[in-house]
Order: structure tokens, then sequence, then C-alpha cells
């Protein structure tokens, strides 16, 4: 019996020692795809025309286990750096490759989607008019290859609709808007407007401009409105009549203009309470912020025109 256990050691001794110091002696990264009914047999087919061969311990070793019959479904990453005993790892328990989609803060829908893709997931929603901006949580989302993009959107639509949701139900008796889509649009807004550290003063801003019913007069929004907008705002731009001019419309564009952070929708949620009306950027994500007219202009020539 001692003879037995001794031998399995050395047996599983040799058996490591083997993977640990053979190299796949691969030149370049590729990815193998396995399909349901998929076999060991005939992954190690497609393994072969990379000549990676491995063992006949292998074969047994996943007979034994049953996984010769049981492998795990989708896309698996071979790196040029791995050895034969990483590779068969991740056959053995399933290491699959997982893709990652980006959805950036403050970006609009339009950089990171399709018309198609935007048309595919309203469909899949039900939803009669279709307008998901802002409406899509910004987050790295990880999927599998052959995973339907309508379930990775709908947990990014469903994280906003919460997050938005959960501040309006705890804020909306003391702020002048009616609705979780206006919370959105303010908090859009502010995404595009400053850095989290101003963006419940700007917050504060907004609300006091629509408690006096005073027009916005934010150039964001002036600039979502802008098709192909080449990045000089000119005094044309401001007069020119968009549904997004808040230097022409009162109160708040029709929907959202970017993808707002979870900290911009608290933001939008939680203003500071003070009497400013108006606000300019003194640069470095820092703005000036003034109570009268007259007392902004002084700022615009010292931080803008000079």
């Amino acid at each position: 019996m001692r003879s037995l256990i001794v031998l399995f050691f050395l047996y599983f001794f040799l058996f490591i020692s083997f993977f640990f110091l053979k190299e796949a002696n691969l030149k370049n990264d590729f990815y193998i795809y396995i399909e349901d009914g998929d076999s060991l047999t005939s992954i190690k087919d497609k393994l072969a025309d990379k000549n990676i061969f491995f063992p006949s311990i292998v074969d047994l070793t996943f007979f034994l286990s049953g996984r010769d019959e049981l492998l795990r479904k989708g896309e698996y990453k071979i790196n040029s750096t791995d050895n034969l005993l990483l590779i068969s790892y991740k056959l053995y328990f399933g290491k699959i490759n997982f893709r990652s989609f980006y959805i950036p803060e403050g970006a609009v829908l339009s950089s990171y989607l399709s018309k198609k893709e935007i048309k595919n997931f309203c469909l899949f929603k039900g939803f009669e008019r279709c307008q998901l901006e802002g409406l899509l949580h910004p987050n790295t989302y990880f999927f599998e290859l052959g995973d339907d993009i309508n379930i990775l959107l709908n947990k990014a639509f469903n994280r906003q609709l919460e997050i938005a949701t959960s501040n309006f139900k705890k804020n909306n008796s003391m702020l002048p808007i009616k609705s979780i889509k206006e919370l959105i649009i303010v908090a859009s807004i502010l995404e595009k407007e400053s850095c989290p550290e101003e963006r419940s003063i700007i917050s504060g801003v907004i609300y006091n401009r629509l408690k006096k019913e005073m027009k916005l007069q934010i150039d964001s929004t002036v600039i979502y409105g802008i098709d192909n907008f080449d990045g000089d705002l000119t005094r044309k731009d401001l007069r020119k009549k968009t549904p997004f001019n808040s230097y022409t419309n009162y109160g708040l564009p029709p929907h959202p203009i970017a993808s707002a952070s979870e900290s911009s929708i608290y933001a939008a949620a939680n203003p500071s309470k003070h009497n400013f009306l108006y606000f300019v950027s003194k640069g470095n994500c820092e703005h000036y912020f003034s109570e009268n007219y007259n007392d902004h202009l002084n700022a615009v020539k010292k931080y803008q025109l000079n």
C-alpha cells in the first residue's frame, strides 16, 4: 500500500513538473471557442493546428473526472506565454475569456452605440419612443462572446433608473423638478459642466434659475443641439434655435445630454443652498460664482476675456 502511495506522488510530481517545464512555444495570443457538444478530442484538434499537443495523461485526467464531455461553452484566450499546465487548467475549470463594454461618463449615446444597436434595444424594451440618451449607467460591463448585447444594455438601463429613483424619492419634495427624467437631465448637465467637487453648487445654480424662471444659459446644452460641433462655440450658435439651446428656451432641455455618473445624479438631487445665479469657468475645473449679473460680467472679463 505504501509503495502505491509513493508511486502515486511520484507520478503526480512528474506530471506537474512536465507541465510546468513544457512551454507551448506560441508566437502570438489566440482564441478558441468551445461550442455546445464539443468534446476534448475536438478541442485538441483545434489546438493541434497551433502545434499544441497534450500527452495522453491529459485525456485520462479529463476522462476520469468526466470533464471531457462537460467542457464549459465559451471563448478561451490562449496567451503566448501560457504553458501546457495553464492551458489545460483553463479548459478543465472553464476559465473563459470575458470581454468588456465601456460606457464613459459624460459620453453621448452615439459615441458608443450604433443606430442599429439603439433601435434594437428600444425594440427589446418595447419603447414606442426611442430616446436613451443619459439612461444607461456609465460603467464597464463584462460579457461573454455570443451574449445578447440587449441583456448587457438592460443592466446599464436598470442601474441608472435604480440610482435616479432612489435619489429622487429621498429629495423630490425639496426639488423644483417633477420627475426622475428631469433629475437625470439636470445630472447630465452637471456631468458636462463641472468636476465632482463643484457639482452640488452648480446644481443649486440651476435650481435657483429655474425657480426664478430664468433661462439656464448653459453652453453644454447648446453644444448638444449642434450637429458636428467643431469645438468653437460662437454667438451665432448661442442664437441658433434648437430644442437644446438654453439661451433661447426656458426650462430644462427635452432630454439628457450625456451619460450621467452616480455622483452627478447625487448632486442633482442634493443641491447646495445658496443665492448664486451665475458661474463662469476659471480653468482647471473651477468656477467663479456670482449672485448678480454685474458681478458675473466682471468675472467673465477677469477669467474669460483676458
